[in-house]
């Protein structure tokens, strides 16, 4: 197949040599008027931003492989011409995405081209769809021309009808590849403008093929085979198009040039790979593997913070063992017990592929909480060395590096730019993305999320606490690994302590199974069922069917086990965890008007208690200062997002297991403490908060559950959902499952394919609380950039929120042509703000309760008042119901 550097060069796709008098038509326009760029040197600087792309990431032999596996798997004889044709077909959509602004009225509107004169053409001053009209007849003609049969023939002209499409929305977002016409009064006015490429085009026959459209995408589009392919190949095609688009666009617009992609280099991968290794305790496991393989873990029975790193390292020694032993695969989960250290886990796991593998690219990191995102990268940064050009968490709450004038000729302006651009594409080698973030670069048909598919080819993506998202999409996460992994060269890791196998969940009827992952844990069961994890947090039942249950009730309970812990230690902390906000804050304040506690330091973190306030319960939880101090903490279940803390005792309200054993990581985490229990209770509030939940509605018997929680075998509880998706994917008119996903995929209708897939459903809204916080809650650029727009001044301790939200209103309503810079502030001050803000349920009987204090504007609801119904310490009072478990 030829390379797109040799058709370019073979098939004359330069604008010069396809349009006559080309040097007169102009693509774009300075905001000033000072400058225009001719459409000439902007199809030509999109084509080099295009190659670029595809060779810093190495996509043209992924996009070979696809072509190949389309053409082939309909025409199993092709030969390399005909691959090489449909390579064509998808190159042209780059270079003629433009073509349309020889329309007379862009010249003359937009580009203030004084050599044409505004006409009537049907479409105004739009570009884009005539764009589409050209690239069709330069493909029309060259397959006409084509030596290939009429079968041949009549599948290009189906692809060159739907790679017009991304053309046609290279401004938008994709909707369905096979919906949109040219209708026949545009067709008489665009004849004209074949003039300026041929002198004896058959616009008639241009005109039939396209009137006939219905008849190729109708009717023998459904013929057409390896349709997943085609799904991916559009995307792809849209993904380098508009990105390169954007690029060219930047650099004449602001005079930015962007060289670097955020690739892997060989020496950031050897960094990479020398300080995962170098780490002295990954340094000592390496050279104890010899005896580590021949340990037996029966062994190491005996409780002790000694035994629990042999065990954390002969694990790490196992898995490195089974991915050498499977190199050649693609997809792996690892399966460790809580407190055995995943993320160290995934970063060796990362060294090995990294030494292996030359052909990766770059990393993803995915979780599912922000506060997750933000530790992996603090530990990932601190523990390798890495700059802030080799690694970056990117998310709504994530704010910008500020500019620090080490870089020659660059300014701020300049350098925010970059940053801006850096962040939107994310040109970082390493990247920590939300889980939100990263599977709508899969899926989504917004032309935002769509900008980065080209970047998945070649990385590798490490997923963690897959068992978060909504078990009803389960069987769609599991085909979108499977897809993506195959035809983008993309490397998986799935890891939890609470591991659904995934793999297991059926594509097709005639399967038994299409679990491709590797597990890297072979058996697992020898480590959760070691005393040294098993017993670090000894799960309780005691209280679990008291059917009469009272927060006096619970208290004393808490109470009575506390003490009794704090008889044989010098202090005790506890943490107590319901399953919605009301019932936590109903708790607290019983809690704080009783004796019982009166000696105890008591907190709160439940989902509408800002961050700041959240990572300062964290730290001094974390302090040697209150160590030996007696410390209750009251919760929702934002506290068992990974969070970094370690209790003695735990109180748990009854949801469902896997959520179960994750509170249960928080409790003795390091193995250090004897006698460390977790007890579980039942408010029944859990019927409220997983109604819905695929797992919940197993309904698992007591004994089950407890079985389940003692011997950690979470695939009893799995499996029974996995066979009830399994059984629901067998029915081909069932709506929402996934044959009904594939089906929107294979037709090329983004829009219903996006639709059909939401890891959260809820629709919630953000609340504005203005209260003030430590300015050591910001980051100095973020404190800059308050001081330049007065909402702060450098002698201040505390910054002011409603400084903050004016300074918000200000931005969203100011108009400036530097759109860039514009999205710049609105990111700081989005970050900004999230510190000062907390999500609840967008019902309206909520909304309406808090617009007693507030009002409702620019999508959020401030709280003007919000004196009366919060505190930065409790965040919002228990008579305002707003159970909402957001991070």
């Amino acid at each position: 197949m030829k390379t797109f550097r040799n058709i370019i060069a073979a098939e004359n796709l330069d604008l010069g040599c396809l349009l006559k008098d080309g040097e007169k038509y102009f693509a774009h326009l300075k905001i000033n008027g000072s400058e225009r760029e001719t459409l000439e040197k902007h199809t030509n600087l999109t084509a080099r931003y295009f190659l670029e792309l595809i060779a810093g990431h190495k996509v043209e032999p992924v996009i070979d492989n696809l072509i190949s596996d389309l053409v082939k798997g309909n025409f199993p004889s092709a030969e390399d011409e005909m691959l090489s044709s449909v390579k064509s077909i998808f190159l042209r959509g780059i270079i003629f995405h433009d073509f349309g602004k020889i329309n007379e009225n862009f010249q003359a509107k937009l580009m203030q081209n004084e050599l044409f004169k505004e006409e009537e053409n049907g479409i105004n001053t739009e570009h884009s769809i005539l764009s589409s009209y050209l690239y069709l007849a330069h493909c029309f003609r060259l397959i006409e021309q084509s030596p290939f049969g009429d079968d041949e023939k009549y599948f290009l002209f189906i692809l060159a009808l739907l790679f017009s499409y991304p053309i046609r929305k290279h401004h938008g977002k994709i909707s369905n590849a096979r919906g949109w016409k040219i209708d026949q009064n545009n067709l008489i006015f665009f004849r004209k403008y074949l003039n300026n490429f041929y002198e004896d085009f058959n616009a008639n026959r241009l005109g039939n093929f396209l009137m006939s459209r219905n008849h190729f995408l109708d009717n023998l589009f459904p013929a057409i085979r390896r349709k997943s392919s085609l799904f991916i190949l559009l995307k792809l095609n849209s993904s380098l198009l508009t990105a390169s688009d954007y690029y060219s666009t930047n650099e004449f617009m602001t005079g930015l040039s962007i060289s670097q992609h955020g690739t892997l280099d060989e020496d950031l991968r050897s960094k990479i790979v020398k300080g995962i290794c170098g780490i002295p305790y990954n340094k000592e496991m390496i050279s104890q593997m010899p005896v580590l393989r021949t340990l037996d873990t029966e062994s190491l029975k005996q409780c002790s913070n000694e035994n629990l790193n042999i065990l954390r390292k002969k694990l790490a020694c196992e898995m490195l063992d089974n991915l050498r032993s499977n190199r050649g695969s693609k997809l792996f989960y690892i399966e460790a017990p809580t407190g055995s250290g995943k993320t160290n886990l995934s970063l060796l796991a990362l060294a090995e592929l990294l030494e292996d593998g030359s052909d990766i690219t770059k990393v993803f990191y995915v979780f599912p909480f922000t506060s997750l995102i933000t530790q992996t990268y603090n530990t990932i940064k601190s523990n390798l060395g890495l700059s802030a050009a080799d690694i970056a968490e990117i998310h709504s709450k994530a704010g910008f590096e500020g500019f620090n004038g080490s870089e020659e000729n660059i300014d701020e302006t300049s350098y925010m730019r970059r940053n801006f651009i850096d962040h939107l594409f994310t040109n970082y080698p390493v990247c920590l993305l939300s889980h939100i973030k990263f599977f709508d670069v899969l899926i989504s048909n917004e032309k935002d999320a769509n900008y980065l598919l080209h970047r998945i080819a070649n990385s590798v993506v490490i997923i963690d606490e897959v068992q978060s998202y909504n078990p009803s999409e389960w069987d769609k996460i599991n085909y979108l690994i499977q897809m993506y992994s195959e035809a983008l060269n993309v490397t998986f890791i799935v890891m939890s302590a609470t591991l659904p196998k995934i793999g297991k969940l059926l594509k097709e009827k005639s399967k038994n199974s299409n679990d491709n992952f590797i597990y890297l844990i072979k058996d697992s069961q020898k480590y959760y069922n070691s005393p040294n994890f098993k017993n670090r947090a000894e799960f309780r039942f005691d209280y679990l069917e008291n059917q009469e249950f009272s927060f006096e009730w619970l208290a004393e309970i808490v109470y009575r086990h506390s003490n009794e812990y704090c008889e044989r230690s010098s202090g005790v902390s506890v943490l107590v965890e319901f399953l919605t906000k009301k019932s936590a804050h109903k708790f607290y304040e019983f809690v704080a008007c009783s004796d019982l506690f009166s000696d105890y330091v008591v907190f709160i973190i439940s989902g509408t208690v800002l961050e700041p306030r959240r990572r300062e319960i964290i730290s001094i939880l974390k302090s040697p200062d209150f160590r030996n101090k007696k410390i209750l903490v009251i919760a929702t279940q934002v506290i068992e997002a990974g969070l970094d803390i370690d209790m003695d005792l735990g109180f748990k309200d009854k949801s469902i297991a896997d959520s179960e054993e994750q509170f249960a990581g928080r409790i003795n985490r390091n193995a250090s403490k004897s006698n460390a229990l977790v007890f579980l209770f039942n408010s029944k509030d859990s019927s409220k908060t997983y109604k819905t939940d695929l797992r919940y509605k197993q309904k698992v018997d007591t004994e089950l559950y407890k079985e389940i929680l003692r011997t950690k075998r979470f695939d009893y509880y799995y499996d029974k959902v996995l066979e009830n998706i399994n059984h629901d994917n067998q029915n081909a008119f069932l709506s929402g499952n996934l044959a009904d996903f594939t089906s929107q995929m294979d037709n090329l209708f983004f829009q219903n394919a996006a639709d059909k897939f939401k890891l959260i459903k809820e629709d919630t809204i953000s609340v504005f609380v203005p209260l003030s916080l430590k300015c050591t809650c910001f980051s100095e650029y973020e404190l800059s950039f308050l001081e330049k727009f007065t909402g702060y001044n450098s002698n201040d301790c505390y910054v002011d929120g409603a400084s903050v939200w004016g300074i918000y209103k200000d931005l969203i309503h100011y108009k400036t042509d530097d759109f860039i810079m514009r999205q710049v502030d609105l990111k700081t001050i989005s970050s900004i703000m999230s510190k000062f803000s907390f999500s609840m349920w967008n019902n309206p009987y909520q909304i309406n309760l808090l617009k007693h204090y507030g009002e409702e504007e620019n999508g959020f609801i401030y709280l003007s008042n919000y004196q009366e119904i919060y505190s930065f310490e409790t965040g919002l009072k228990t008579d305002i119901e707003t159970d909402c478990n957001f991070l």
